[in-house]
């Protein structure tokens, strides 16, 4: 059994993470920290995990709760400061689900960037410590990254997001988010693109909005483009073949497809002298904690669907 505790445990994040943690069977969730809350019910807390566990929080894990661990998933940037990780044991794995990693250089940070996608071999061989890519950097990233790796992203990029607030009232008014809420994350986009395509350096230009659905993420870019709409269904078919949890969809994806899963569905479409790329995830799951069980999964060297088959 994987030994694991979590950090920031009063975050909606945690309360999604331990979901999938407390039935993954091979997982033993040894503690969950939250600064001020010691000693109060997790379920008390987050009411999605009643009859899930009874855990308690703890103030901070102690030199004898460490004795042990295998891994510390990361769920506030608080948590992820140097001065904090100085104190986690080195034979512990450290997933980082905040974003204080994202953009940093691996060499220099140690972590690894934790898409599976394009970084699946790094985080099976000797990896120690993961950074958990941002939603919406996610959903565009596996929309765009078998044309990256082909060399085929040559002009400008223009995406538009479409993201649940679980907290919406129903209606159908959509908002559009807090400006610059995603700058970092349309930074992180380059990193990804330009990682697989060194000559990518077009612009990308991003529009987000909040709709009044509980939960999903959709995720739509296009940019002009020559290319056989038959060609790229080819190379992304090819690109996802080994890969797990993105597929490729004929119509256009619905959010109910997704929705609770950790899956990832593309379509690809031509309009005029555009090609137009469309991909839908649960952004809890697949934006968020399925990709941190996903990445836990690679380092412990279990089959990449453990506990994620929702």
């Amino acid at each position: 059994m994987i030994k694991t505790g979590i950090v920031g445990g009063t975050e909606a994040t945690a309360a999604y993470l331990m979901r999938l943690l407390l039935h993954h069977p091979d997982v033993d969730l040894r503690w969950v920290v939250a600064c001020g809350y010691a000693g109060q019910s997790v379920a008390h807390v987050h009411p999605m995990l009643v009859g899930d566990t009874d855990l308690t929080f703890c103030d901070e894990p102690s030199e004898e709760l460490w004795q042990g661990m295998d891994v510390v998933f990361l769920c506030d940037q608080q948590a992820a400061e140097p001065s904090w990780l100085e104190q986690v044991p080195p034979t512990v794995k450290i997933i980082d689900l905040s974003p204080r990693y994202r953009l940093s250089d691996e060499q220099d940070s140690g972590f690894v960037y934790g898409m599976s996608e394009i970084n699946r071999r790094r985080m099976v061989h000797d990896c120690m410590r993961v950074s958990c890519p941002g939603d919406v950097a996610m959903a565009l990233s596996l929309a765009l990254i078998p044309l990256a790796k082909n060399l085929m992203l040559n002009s400008e990029l223009h995406a538009t997001v479409v993201v649940g607030n679980p907290q919406a009232t129903t209606g159908s008014r959509v908002a559009l988010a807090e400006q610059g809420a995603y700058d970092d994350q349309v930074q992180e986009l380059h990193k990804v693109l330009s990682s697989l395509q060194a000559s990518f350096g077009s612009p990308i230009h991003l529009t987000a909005m909040t709709a009044c659905f509980a939960r999903g993420m959709l995720a739509t870019v296009y940019f002009k483009s020559g290319i056989d709409v038959e060609m790229v269904r080819q190379l992304f078919e090819q690109y996802y073949d080994d890969h797990n949890f993105t597929f490729l969809v004929d119509e256009a994806p619905r959010l109910g497809d997704v929705a609770g899963t950790n899956k990832c569905l593309i379509h690809i479409a031509r309009e005029d002298q555009y090609l137009r790329l469309t991909s839908v995830i649960d952004q809890q799951i697949k934006g968020t904690v399925g990709t941190a069980v996903h990445a836990m999964n690679l380092l412990f060297g279990l089959h990449e669907r453990v506990g994620l088959m929702l």
